[in-house]
């Protein structure tokens, strides 16, 4: 049991109380950390007391569900008040992963998926960028590594080498160069050569 669907859970049962939700919070807690099931339900009651509300009653009812349904672990988890014990791996996922790899639209190959979610992780567990760079250019196998740099024949013939031919959208090339980008590229490859 995470802390964050407790909560959840005792916000919905107690939104009802406005002012004194807070209080209600505080009541449910206490009933679970130190009481019975039976004397949690008969403060849900009183809860029930309060409102005459359907939608009100639905969500305090679904709540009191939820909190029965595993009442040791919920137990367990509140009376951990320091150093509480767990995983926040949810919102982890929601804040970490999901601000880059599905906010914004885009196709992920389940290797460059995998890549990402693994320097997101590193990143965000204090690791070191810069480090990280600067360990990838001593440890590049030495046939990638090419004393000039690739022209645009060179990516699209590497691309094409590359493709699998398993997804529609994995690892295909999905657009073509623009003239002005050629143009651009073509003058660089051109002074390069001198």
């Amino acid at each position: 049991m995470d802390e964050y669907h407790i909560n959840k859970y005792l916000t919905q049962m107690t939104t009802h109380l406005y002012d004194s939700a807070q209080d209600g919070r505080d009541l449910l807690r206490e009933a679970i950390r130190n009481g019975s099931k039976e004397e949690f339900c008969r403060k849900v009651d009183m809860l029930l007391g309060y409102t005459d509300d359907d939608n009100s009653r639905k969500r305090i009812a679904d709540g009191r569900d939820f909190i029965l349904r595993d009442w040791t672990a919920t137990k367990l988890r509140l009376l951990r008040r320091s150093g509480v014990v767990g995983s926040s791996t949810e919102g982890h996922v929601s804040h970490i992963l999901s601000s880059r790899m599905s906010s914004r639209p885009m196709g992920w190959s389940k290797r460059g998926a995998d890549r990402m979610a693994k320097l997101r992780a590193y990143s965000r567990n204090g690791g070191d960028m810069l480090k990280l760079v600067r360990y990838q250019k001593r440890h590049v196998d030495r046939e990638v590594m090419q004393d000039k740099p690739l022209t645009i024949k060179d990516l699209v013939a590497w691309e094409n080498a590359s493709r699998r031919t398993g997804g529609k959208y994995a690892d295909r090339l999905q657009h073509s160069v623009s003239i002005q980008a050629r143009k651009i590229l073509a003058i660089r490859d051109f002074t390069l050569a001198l």
